[in-house]
C-alpha cells in the first residue's frame, strides 16, 4: 500500500483573473470566507497595471453617462478602471506616479477631477481630469496629470471637502505634516490658501461642512484628525487662522490612524493602527460621541473576533465599511451606537488563509458607489468588486429553485444561479472532482467524480548483488526511502544510495522512491558582518510560507554570547505554534527545530526573549526576498514594511528543511547473496576477533584437521575457508 499525504489548500488568484461573480453562500463566495456579502469580479495585480502593490481606492461616476469607475493607487502609479460592468471591469487608463514609486498613495475626487498624492520624494500633487476617460476608444490608454502641485513634495494623504472645494494635504513635508490647505474650485489650478500646525503630525482627517449637534460649529467647517496619539478636532472656517477646538488622547493609543463620521455628524468611529501588534488585542474601533466638538467622550470600542490590524473605514448610511488588512472587508452596524455599541452583520475575508496583525491584505474599500458595488484594494492581489447581500439587501435571487435562493431578497437583481454538477453554485469550485482511487497519492476522499488525475510513484526496478569482501552499496536515481524490513515505519536513511555493510551472509534492504524534497537548504548563508549589528528580535521578525507539510529541521543563528534562546513559531492565524529553546554558546550556532508545519502561508519565526543578542543583518547588507527553500518553502518576507521591508531584521540563516510526509512507491527488495563463501577474505587486523570453533564442510566440529577443506568460525561473525594437507610428511 502506498503511503500518502492529504493536503487541504485554497487556491488564490495570481497573475489572471480566476474568478468570477460568486454569491455569498455556505459561508463562502469563490471560496472566500464570506458573511452577507457576494463576490461579484476581481481583477489581479497585472490587470490593473500591475507594480509591488496596490493601496488606496476611490471611486467616480461619469456625470454624463452614469459610468462607474475604480481609482486604485498603486506603487508605481494609479489605474482607472471602469467597472460598469462589475462581472467584466477593465482598465481604461493608466497614469504612471510622478517621480519615483511609493508604497503609499492616496487619491480623492472632486468637480469631476482626481487629486493624486504619494509618499514619493518631490512627488506633489497630480490632477486629472476624469472626463477624459469615456473618450478612450482603445483602452488601456497611458495618460499624464493635467496639472501638477508643487507646493508640497511627498503626502501622506489627501482630504478634500467637496462642499467647499478645499483638499488638504496632510502628512506633507509642510507645516510639520499638519493641514496644507489649498482651494480646488479651480481643479487644475490649486492654490494655498493657509496651514494648520497646532497638533503637530495629521495622519488622515475627514473635513465636513458640519451639521452636527454642537450650536457652537453649525454649518462651519470642521476638520476631524487622527494625529497619531489624538483625535484632534479644528475650525479651519476661516483658513487663514484655523482654531484647535480639542485634541483628546485615550488609553493604550499607539497609532491613531484613521476615522469617519457617522452621517448626522454626532459620532466619530476612528482605530489605532499599532495596537493589534503592541499589546495583542483583536481589531479594536473607538466609538466617539462628538455632539460636544470641545470635548469628546469615548463611550465605547468595539473588539472584533479577528486579530488583523485595521486599516481605512468609512460611514455610508448607518454602516460602517472597514477595511482591516488580513480580516478583509468587515461590515458594521451603528444601529446601537449611542450605546457605544457595534454589531458586525457582514464580511468577506480576501485573506483566508491568515487574520494575523500583519500588514498586508487589503488596504481600502469605496462603498459609495450608487449600483451598491464595494471596491476592495488588496495590496498584493489586485482590485475586489463586491455587493451586500442576503439579509443586507433587498434585491437578490427570489428563484427558489436556484442554489442561491434568498428567501429575504424582495426584488429579483437576476443573479440566480444554476446547482453545478458537485451540488453546490455555478462557478464555485468543484470540490466532487478529484483523484477516486485510494491508493494514488493524490486521491481525495471527497471526491466523487474522477478527474484522470490519479497518479503513483514508480517503484525502483529490484536490483541484487553477489558479496565479496567489500561491502555493497545499492544506488537508484531518486530521493528513496531505505527500510530494514517491508513493514518498518521508520526509514534508515533517504537519500540516492545505502550502502550494507560487509556480511558473510544474505542480506536485504527495501527500497521505495518518493515524490518529496530533502535535506534542502534556503534563506542566507551567512551574516554580512559589515552592515548589521547583534540585536533583540522582539519588534519585527522573518515571514514565510509553507507549500506542502514539511520537516523544518534547523535554522543557523549567530549569538552575541552564551545562554539560553528561544525561537518561536507562528502559526498563519498569527498564534504560536511551536516553541524551542536552545543553550547556544557565542558565535555560530545550529539551532535545532524538527517542527512539522502543515502547508499555509503567514507563518512567522522571531525570538521568544531579548538575550543573548542574535546577529541581524541591516541595511547595506545584501537581503533579496524571497528566498525559496526548493518547493516546499520560501521566506518571503518582514513584519517591517517600507524602505527597511528587505534590508532589515534577518537573523535566521541557513534554513534546512525536508517533505515531512511525501508520496512514496511500493517497497521493493534489493538482495545480497554471500554464494561462494570461499571468496571472502580475511578480516582486517585492526578488528580483534577470536576463533569460536572449526568445521569441516558437512558443519561438524573438527579438532585436528587433516587432508581436508575446513571452516573456521571467528567471534566477529567471519569465516576463513582452508585446506589442511597430511601432517605426518
Amino acid at each position: 500500500m502506498l503511503q500518502r499525504v492529504y493536503t487541504a489548500f485554497l487556491l488564490l488568484a495570481s497573475g489572471a483573473t480566476t474568478f468570477g461573480q460568486s454569491p455569498c453562500v455556505n459561508g463562502l463566495a469563490g471560496g472566500f470566507p464570506c458573511e452577507n456579502v457576494d463576490l461579484i469580479g476581481f481583477m489581479a495585480s497585472n490587470e490593473v497595471g500591475g507594480g509591488s502593490n496596490m493601496n488606496d481606492i476611490w471611486g467616480w461616476t461619469d456625470p454624463v453617462d452614469s459610468s462607474e469607475y475604480v481609482l486604485l493607487g498603486r506603487s508605481n502609479g494609479t489605474a482607472f478602471i471602469n467597472i460598469s460592468d462589475p462581472l467584466n471591469p477593465f482598465l481604461v487608463a493608466d497614469l504612471p506616479t510622478e517621480t519615483t514609486s511609493s508604497l503609499w498613495r492616496d487619491i480623492k475626487v472632486h468637480d469631476n477631477h482626481a487629486f493624486i498624492v504619494a509618499e514619493a520624494g518631490g512627488h506633489g500633487m497630480q490632477v486629472v481630469d476624469l472626463t477624459q476617460l469615456s473618450a478612450i476608444t482603445n483602452p488601456p490608454q497611458t495618460i499624464t496629470a493635467d496639472a501638477l502641485y508643487t507646493g508640497w513634495g511627498n503626502a501622506h494623504n489627501i482630504v478634500i471637502n467637496e462642499s467647499t472645494g478645499r483638499a488638504y494635504g496632510v502628512g506633507t513635508n509642510t507645516f510639520d505634516g499638519g493641514l496644507h490647505i489649498l482651494d480646488i474650485n479651480d481643479p487644475l489650478n490649486p492654490q494655498l490658501i493657509g496651514e494648520f500646525s497646532g497638533d503637530g503630525y495629521t495622519h488622515d482627517a475627514q473635513v465636513v461642512s458640519y451639521v452636527g449637534p454642537d450650536a457652537n460649529f453649525s454649518g462651519k467647517e470642521i476638520a476631524f484628525c487622527c494625529n497619531e496619539n489624538t483625535v484632534t478636532i479644528v475650525d479651519v472656517t476661516d483658513p487663514l487662522d484655523p482654531a484647535l477646538i480639542s485634541a483628546t488622547g485615550y488609553d493604550n493609543s499607539f497609532y491613531t490612524h484613521q476615522g469617519w463620521l457617522t452621517e448626522d455628524h454626532r459620532y466619530f468611529i476612528s482605530n489605532d493602527e499599532l495596537d493589534e501588534q503592541s499589546i495583542g488585542v483583536s481589531t479594536t474601533s473607538f466609538i466617539w460621541d462628538v455632539t460636544n466638538l470641545s470635548a469628546p467622550e469615548l463611550i465605547g470600542t468595539y473588539v472584533s473576533e479577528v486579530s488583523a490590524i485595521d486599516h481605512n473605514m468609512y460611514v455610508k448610511d448607518t454602516l460602517v465599511y472597514q477595511s482591516n488588512y488580513r480580516a478583509g472587508l468587515r461590515v458594521l452596524s451603528t444601529s446601537d451606537i449611542e450605546s457605544g455599541q457595534l454589531e458586525e452583520v457582514a464580511f468577506f475575508d480576501v485573506d483566508p488563509a491568515s487574520d494575523a496583525p500583519q500588514f498586508s491584505g487589503t488596504w481600502s474599500n469605496y462603498p459609495y458607489f450608487a449600483s451598491g458595488i464595494i471596491a476592495v484594494s488588496h495590496m498584493e492581489e489586485g482590485l475586489f468588486l463586491l455587493q451586500l447581500s442576503g439579509e443586507m439587501s433587498d434585491t437578490g435571487c427570489t428563484d427558489p429553485e436556484a442554489c442561491n435562493y434568498d428567501p429575504t431578497a424582495l426584488e429579483d437583481n437576476g443573479s440566480c444561479l444554476g446547482f453545478n454538477e458537485c451540488g453546490g453554485c455555478e462557478g464555485e469550485d468543484l470540490f466532487c472532482i478529484g483523484c477516486t482511487d485510494a491508493a494514488s497519492c493524490n486521491y481525495s476522499e471527497a471526491a466523487t467524480i474522477d478527474d484522470g488525475s490519479c497518479f503513483e510513484i514508480e517503484a525502483p526496478a529490484a536490483q541484487s548483488a553477489i558479496q565479496t569482501t567489500d561491502p555493497v552499496t545499492f544506488e537508484v536515481n531518486s530521493e528513496a526511502h531505505w527500510f530494514e524490513t517491508e513493514a518498518a515505519t521508520v526509514p534508515l536513511a533517504i537519500g540516492s544510495q545505502y550502502t550494507l555493510a560487509f556480511e558473510a551472509f544474505d542480506q536485504s534492504i527495501w527500497v521505495a522512491n518518493s515524490n518529496g524534497e530533502y535535506g534542502l537548504t534556503g534563506g542566507k548563508t551567512a551574516p554580512d558582518f559589515a552592515n548589521g549589528q547583534h540585536h533583540t528580535n522582539n519588534a519585527n521578525w522573518l515571514i514565510f510560507d509553507v507549500y506542502s507539510e514539511v520537516l523544518f529541521e534547523s535554522v543557523e543563528v549567530y549569538s552575541e554570547g552564551g545562554g539560553v534562546q528561544t525561537i518561536e513559531i507562528l502559526g498563519p492565524d498569527g498564534n504560536l505554534f511551536q516553541s524551542f529553546d536552545q543553550d547556544l554558546t557565542a558565535g555560530l550556532n545550529v539551532f535545532v527545530l524538527g517542527a512539522v508545519l502543515p502547508a499555509g502561508n503567514g507563518y512567522q519565526i522571531r525570538s521568544g526573549n531579548q538575550e543573548p543578542l542574535l546577529w541581524r543583518d541591516d541595511n547595506g547588507a545584501d537581503v533579496g526576498y524571497p528566498y525559496n527553500i526548493g518547493g516546499l518553502a520560501s521566506i518571503i518576507s518582514t513584519t517591517i514594511t517600507g524602505e527597511n521591508q528587505y534590508t532589515y531584521y534577518y537573523f535566521y540563516y541557513n534554513w534546512k528543511m525536508s517533505s515531512a510526509n511525501a508520496c512514496l512507491s511500493e517497497r521493493v527488495e534489493f538482495t545480497v547473496t554471500a554464494e561462494d563463501v570461499s571468496s571472502i577474505g580475511t578480516t582486517p587486523a585492526a578488528i580483534t576477533r577470536t576463533l569460536v570453533k572449526t568445521t569441516d564442510a558437512l558443519g561438524r566440529e573438527v579438532i585436528q584437521p587433516r587432508n581436508q577443506i575446513i571452516f573456521r568460525l571467528y567471534s566477529d561473525g567471519s569465516v576463513e575457508k582452508q585446506w589442511i594437507g597430511d601432517r605426518r610428511r
